[in-house]
């Protein structure tokens, strides 16, 4: 079976087997990062953020600043807190000040809607919001459980000239605020008031103890995201793996940077852009501001070595660098090392035109393409092989590469007997890098596992030189009255084989994928094509010869391009509320249809 021949080894760097047998440190995460941190010395930064360069000592003594207002607020092991704000280096402080002495970081989807946000505050004692999105958490952090709220200033790390004037437009908001509820505490509020205290701050690492929270990538149409519990043990953990990556062309080296839009709960980018530049001796760029545009414009100004995107956002940055590039603009893309595509990967033929792109753009790299989950901690297999930017062109899906170095992968069926290669069905792992489990009610839910395998619940295959491609999450499906399974993914991709076909997206129309299936189909076209009733009926004909009886596309609605979530992501559930604007092919003539 392809879990025991691990066939992928093949290539692991020689030295590999040597730092897969080593024991990892028992140490928690800070204690981990802060020693790397101080051997690196003040040589790189370790943030810049807005212009503003903070220094590796200056991030170690924040961080020992905020252990000691969390003790000073009387919080110690066991305890929880919340944290809700973008990337901004505050963040950071008090998410390592937490784990410095034991207490929980509770992190919410900042997507997530108002309803689903009241099951983030658990039992944590205090709260650490960014100011620009304090109202959104007001009727949470008016209750009783809440001892203090500290308010995330933005600007604080700014240089001068933006945190004055981003500064003042914050404070007039909070302003109300902060005069009406006397738990509500500037930063420079809660350093005077708990910054005093002197006794003993590091708390003992602990083997099983729940250190932070993150909120998983794939949130329900209502908002609602699971709430993933891991332990300093598996966050560390993750490293062993990075360590043998970086045997391979040396890509983490110190002085080089990496491009961080992440908010601290995406924990992926927390891992890839934030924890192993830190432990490796780069220089993080934080931005808490996501949008394309900004994407652009600072991967244009700081040339990072390391960046970590979704396919749309990656979609949008080569579309910019080839209207520069017919501008008569050089566009210089060598300072690429890590060029990471996750979270929400890309077409074969798309991936194939950005890899076009970086090579004439002096890249050397092509797109590195991964594949992750929060409840392994972030990185389940990448493509880091030799000749990685050669793909296998008789897939309908790209390749997201070969197990991560610690990790133990397999493709099973429905009644748990492993596949051989080539066969598609659920990816399982095995891993030392797995949640704790889930957060319910502010308790921890313990994950078990069967014989060791963490159920990813995402349908794969693996070739026969043990590189995985990902077709999509197994519960994207509706059930024909027959029992057949239908992937919604498995449509979308055989209406991209047509030939005026540029992106396609199918969904239920309000996830009713057992009882009624409302399948419809939202498309972008090539340029030239027309939505007329030639093309929707040689659609509509191809795809009913491979649906069963009982499931059809009940319309096809055409988008000029697929709009974006705020983790980066196809905002796919907006489209399954959109109940307007689809056609149908009915004797001859296109029939609007609506649910």
């Amino acid at each position: 079976m392809p879990s025991e021949e691990k066939v992928w080894q093949k290539y692991y760097p020689p030295s590999a087997k040597e730092l897969l047998e080593k024991k990892m440190p028992e140490q928690t995460l800070w204690q981990y990062v802060s020693e790397a941190i101080w051997e690196q010395g003040d040589k790189y930064d370790a943030f810049v953020y807005f212009g503003r360069h903070i220094k590796r000592s200056t991030f170690l003594a924040e961080v020992e600043k905020w252990a000691r207002v969390l003790r000073g607020m009387g919080l110690g092991v066991g305890d929880q807190v919340l944290l809700f704000s973008p990337a901004v280096p505050e963040a950071f402080y008090v998410l390592f000040a937490a784990d410095c002495i034991g207490v929980t970081t509770i992190m919410p989807n900042m997507a997530a809607s108002p309803e689903a946000l009241k099951k983030y505050y658990a039992r944590a004692k205090v709260a650490f919001v960014f100011d620009g999105m304090a109202d959104l958490l007001n009727d949470i952090l008016a209750k009783p459980q809440f001892k203090c709220v500290v308010l995330i200033n933005a600007t604080r790390s700014m240089s001068v000239p933006l945190k004055i004037t981003v500064g003042l437009v914050n404070w007039v908001k909070t302003c109300k605020v902060r005069h009406s509820r006397s738990k509500y505490l500037t930063m420079s509020q809660a350093l005077r008031r708990f910054g005093g205290y002197a006794g003993p701050i590091e708390a003992p690492y602990e083997k099983e103890r729940m250190a932070m929270v993150f909120s998983s990538g794939g949130t329900t149409k209502t908002g609602e995201a699971k709430l993933v519990c891991m332990t300093d043990k598996a966050m560390v953990e993750m490293f062993r793996g990075m360590d043998i990556l970086n045997l391979h062309m040396n890509p983490l080296a110190p002085g080089r940077t990496s491009f961080c839009q992440a908010p601290p709960f995406v924990c992926t980018g927390f891992f890839v852009l934030v924890l192993v530049p830190l432990v490796f001796g780069m220089t993080v760029y934080l931005e808490p501001r996501l949008s394309q545009k900004l994407f652009n414009s600072y991967v244009k100004k700081i040339r990072p070595s390391a960046v970590l995107t979704g396919g749309p956002m990656w979609t949008g940055f080569f579309r910019d660098v080839e209207q520069r590039i017919e501008a008569g603009e050089e566009v210089d893309l060598s300072h690429f090392v890590l060029p990471f595509m996750g979270g929400e990967g890309c077409t074969p033929e798309k991936l194939a035109w950005m890899n076009k792109l970086l090579r004439y753009c002096k890249s050397p790299t092509g797109i590195v393409s991964g594949y992750g989950q929060s409840e392994v901690f972030s990185v389940i297999t990448v493509d880091y092989r030799p000749g990685m930017d050669e793909k296998k062109k008789d897939k309908l899906v790209n390749s997201v590469g070969i197990p991560y170095p610690g990790l133990t992968v397999g493709i099973f069926d429905e009644n748990g007997q492993e596949l051989g290669y080539g066969q598609r069905g659920e990816l399982w792992v095995k891993t030392p890098t797995h949640m704790a489990g889930y957060l319910d009610d502010g308790h921890l839910m313990r994950y078990s596992t069967d014989d060791g395998w963490v159920h990813t619940g995402d349908l794969c295959e693996m070739d026969e030189d043990g590189v995985v491609y990902f077709y999509g999450r197994m519960g994207k499906h509706v059930v024909a009255p027959d029992g057949t399974r239908v992937y919604l993914f498995d449509i979308a991709n055989r209406l991209r084989q047509d030939r005026d076909v540029k992106e396609s997206l199918v969904v239920a129309i309000n996830n009713d994928t057992k009882n009624n299936p409302q399948v419809v189909a939202h498309l972008v076209l090539k340029e030239d094509a027309k939505m007329d009733y030639e093309l929707v009926k040689r659609l509509d004909d191809d795809i009913a010869s491979m649906l069963p009886e009982g499931v059809e596309v009940k319309g096809y609605k055409q988008q000029k391009e697929f709009r974006m979530s705020l983790i980066c992501k196809t905002d796919i559930f907006s489209y399954g509320t959109e109940y307007d604007g689809y056609w149908k092919p009915v004797d001859g003539t296109l029939k609007a249809v609506s649910f």
